[in-house]
């Protein structure tokens, strides 16, 4: 289900990034964020609504916008797009992040390594809320 995942500030700056298929990063992120974060402020911004999913042939996009206009986007298989669950797990992790590293994000000086050890926070949340479902949500590594 889950395949990728990124957290972007209110700058477009990819905070986080965690690809659950293997431990390979994209090549460059941080352009990705700031393309992902262009059009959620042109959806915003010209339709006065946010974006929700954008779907390619074989992905689909989730966007999810936090009330502190940090945004969360998960690369999810388009088979098995749930999109109630997302959004739920998609809060979870965005209030996680912001309270783990209130402190880091107060003083952000644009070192994004600071966060590197939530992957293993994400695992425990989606771990957590699947522990009952025969359904994987991603693949672990």
């Amino acid at each position: 289900m889950i395949k990728e995942l990124m957290i972007i500030n209110q700058a477009g700056i990819a905070l986080f990034y965690h690809n659950f298929i293997n431990k390979e990063k994209i090549d460059d992120e941080q352009s990705l964020a700031s393309y992902f974060d262009i059009i959620c402020r042109f959806t915003k911004h010209s339709f006065k609504e946010s974006l929700r999913t954008i779907e390619l042939d074989s992905y689909i996009f989730f966007f999810y916008t936090h009330k502190s206009n940090y945004h969360l986007v998960l690369k999810c298989d388009d088979k098995e797009f749930e999109k109630d669950k997302l959004e739920c797990i998609s809060g979870m992790i965005i209030d996680k992040f912001l309270e783990k590293y209130k402190e880091v994000l107060q003083d952000f000086n644009g070192e994004i390594s600071h966060f590197k050890s939530f992957s293993n926070q994400i695992i425990k949340i989606l771990n957590n809320q699947f522990k009952d479902s025969k359904k994987v949500p991603y693949v672990e590594y």
